[in-house]
């Protein structure tokens, strides 16, 4: 018996070395069928009040993202700003090696000087590499440096699947020198549908630069008229109604990239596609994105600022002039839902058991979160619940009474 056990063990230990190792197979989430296919490498469709994904392809597979990158550097400058770091009207002197990227630019020359806002202007709307470089540089003193925060703030937000090696989203080989950065300039279509969300939520301000159809700034002693590569906006080519950005890129290797965004019937949009075929395909694949999400899906209020959650919640208020009183939400927080689906929404509180008077209107007694088949919404936070209105402090005689009925209650 022991003969045949140890024979069997030696056969299972060659049959692991036998046989080949299977790959890891990365797990990637079921969507809907689209009406009309894509023809893309890979997609996102977001919605960006909640984050939801409504549809994706290869969302988390990592590809290069041409001058996708930029939307980081944009959102770099931005932080900066906020920080009180940097001014839209701070002069920037172009150095020789920011003059001398090729690619889109604007041809900047070596020496001249521009603010920051025309600079970042021309970066977010023609994805000037000049002018990218030259901000990169007055930022953070090098381009490599800048580099580095652009990756430290991939990692902040929880960008799995994104690493930078420069400003522009160029390849290497564009470069005369390139900044000193190891690894592979890629990101997934996920991580820039997230980072393009955040940039959008934390400085909304960017949405009156990357929405111009042209914008034309001084150089030299003549002016120069640049068009915004993003043709969906109004007045150019593919225009849809309600697209107001964000940024297109290409390279060989990275195909035709494209992150949108429209507000349409009160629902914002995000969407990006990568590696399509040519300049045009780009937007007319994004047009099925925002076509499929604006006919499938509406924005609803499912909880209401001052409005109450049920008509029976109450909250028991001890020694008050009432012995109870109604609760409200504070907050609105909408959902988003396809035709049919609305019932399997529903609202779990959290409520203090009693309240001891004086209560005063307004005052946090509980939470109220919005749930999906029971489960939690990520990106959609807790409503607070609140008091609906003042209870003074009962009088002695009031509480006596309060006292006795609820002994013969």
């Amino acid at each position: 018996m022991v003969g045949k056990k140890k024979i069997l063990f030696i056969l299972f230990c060659c049959l692991l070395f036998i046989l080949p190792a299977r790959p890891a197979v990365e797990a990637q989430n079921t969507y809907a069928e689209l009406p009309q296919p894509l023809n893309a490498r890979s997609y996102v469709l977001m919605e960006m009040e909640t984050g939801r994904i409504l549809n994706g392809l290869k969302e988390n597979h990592a590809y290069p993202p041409a001058s996708l990158t930029k939307i980081m550097t944009e959102y770099v400058v931005l932080k900066e700003m906020k920080a009180g770091k940097l001014d839209w009207d701070d002069p920037v002197n172009v150095s020789h090696r920011a003059a001398s990227i090729g690619e889109s630019q604007v041809y900047l020359k070596a020496g001249e000087t521009h603010t920051v806002k025309e600079l970042f202007t021309v970066m977010a709307v023609y994805s000037a590499n000049d002018a990218t470089v030259a901000l990169a540089e007055h930022v953070a003193g090098s381009e490599t440096a800048f580099v580095k925060k652009m990756n430290r703030e991939a990692e902040r937000l929880g960008l799995k699947n994104t690493h930078f090696t420069n400003a522009t989203g160029l390849p290497r080989h564009s470069y005369p020198d390139p900044p000193e950065v190891d690894g592979k300039l890629r990101m997934s279509s996920l991580d820039i549908a997230r980072l393009t969300r955040h940039m959008l939520q934390k400085h909304p301000e960017v949405n009156k630069i990357i929405s111009l159809p042209t914008y034309t700034f001084q150089k030299g002693n003549k002016k120069h008229t640049v068009i915004n590569r993003n043709t969906m906006l109004p007045g150019l080519p593919h225009f849809y109604k309600g697209v107001d950005g964000v940024k297109t890129g290409f390279t060989s290797k990275a195909g035709y990239n494209f992150v949108g965004t429209a507000k349409r019937k009160g629902m914002r949009l995000i969407t990006v596609v990568m590696g399509t075929p040519s300049k045009n395909r780009r937007f007319t694949e994004t047009k099925k994105l925002l076509d499929y999400a604006y006919e499938e899906y509406q924005m609803k209020p499912k909880l209401k600022k001052g409005k109450e959650i049920s008509e029976d919640l109450y909250i028991q208020v001890q020694n008050g002039s009432e012995r109870k009183v109604p609760v409200v939400s504070a907050d609105t927080r909408r959902i988003l839902v396809k035709d049919g689906e609305e019932n399997r929404y529903s609202v779990q509180v959290e409520l203090k058991y009693e309240l001891e008077a004086p209560v005063q209107a307004g005052t946090v007694v509980g939470k109220a979160r919005i749930l999906y088949d029971g489960e939690k919404i990520p990106g959609v936070k807790p409503a607070r619940i609140v008091v609906k209105e003042d209870v003074e402090k009962a009088g002695w005689f009031t509480q006596l009474l309060g006292i006795l009925a609820d002994w013969f209650i």
